[in-house]
């Protein structure tokens, strides 16, 4: 796969600079009311998360378990909001636009800011808890060679641990997208989820052990995965929307917009599954490494 006499970086590098990145994220919610900002914090604690699993036999396990549970937790804190912006910014904006004298739509798009607000406040506040700083406590004790095991210092046994891990994941893969013509919204949501797991466990490689087969095999799985951000926003937009309809009297014209939203913006997902088919041959046509 590589140079075998080039020495391998120690994952405690790797993953000092995935809590490098959770620090500025933070640190960009704590000032910043975009989207960007939360979007920042979810795609670190993601990283965070696929670092924990590859490595996990590297790492104390009582370590690794409690970690990973509170990086899902934070993980669902700031996914939430991160949808309610793209909610408001990619389907109630351009709404508002075509239709600017829509009373359900402007009480909507009120009731839909007052959530972000709240959203973000809170979100804030939790970013300063003592539950957080325990949990980047944890992850900091990973920049520290010494805290893993000494299994983490062998190239072989490393490269092994991350071959191993790319193969299940790309199967994990192959068995949701067998089907893609198929594949309903929840199954299409599962098939992205290990895509993106495959992505992360050949990221983390790619950058243990260069290679210019897994660096072509990235390239190519990026594509697929751009392929299907749509569907995946649409699924998230529907369920912000249902979460709101909650509190919408039945019969309103409120609830009505949402539901009309919610078809509209499924409807325009408009996937393509024979390019999806197509993509996905591409990519599993490459060598892993």
């Amino acid at each position: 796969m590589t140079d075998a006499q080039k020495p391998a970086i120690h994952p405690a590098t790797i993953m000092a600079e995935v809590m490098d990145e959770i620090d500025a994220a933070r640190a960009f919610v704590a000032h910043d009311d975009s989207f960007d900002s939360a979007q920042a914090l979810r795609v670190a604690l993601r990283r965070l998360r696929s670092g924990l699993t590859l490595f996990r036999p590297l790492l104390p396990p009582d370590h690794n378990k409690a970690l990973l549970e509170e990086a899902r937790w934070l993980a669902a804190e700031v996914t939430r909001l991160r949808d309610l912006y793209l909610l408001w910014q990619d389907t109630l904006t351009p709404a508002r636009v075509a239709l600017p004298d829509n009373s359900a739509l402007q009480a909507l798009e009120e009731r839909v800011l007052g959530r972000i607000d709240a959203e973000r406040t809170a979100l804030r506040a939790l970013l300063d808890e003592s539950r957080v700083r325990d949990l980047i406590a944890r992850g900091s004790d990973m920049r520290d060679p010494a805290f893993w095991r000494p299994a983490a210092e062998s190239r072989e046994k490393l490269e092994t641990l991350c071959l191993e891990t790319l193969e299940l994941r790309l199967n994990q893969a192959m068995k949701h997208g067998e089907t893609l013509k198929r594949l309903d919204s929840q199954a299409r949501d599962s098939f992205r989820k290990s895509l993106r797991k495959l992505r992360a466990t050949a990221e983390f490689t790619q950058a243990l052990f260069a290679s210019k087969k897994t660096k072509a095999f990235l390239k190519q799985l990026k594509k697929l995965l751009d392929s299907m951000v749509a569907a995946r926003d649409a699924s998230a937009v529907r369920d912000r929307l249902e979460e709101l309809m909650d509190d919408m009297d039945e019969g309103s014209g409120e609830r009505h917009i949402a539901q009309e939203l919610i078809k509209a913006k499924e409807a325009g997902v408009g996937l393509d599954h024979k390019r999806l088919q197509k993509m996905w041959r591409a990519t599993v046509g490459l060598p892993l490494h």
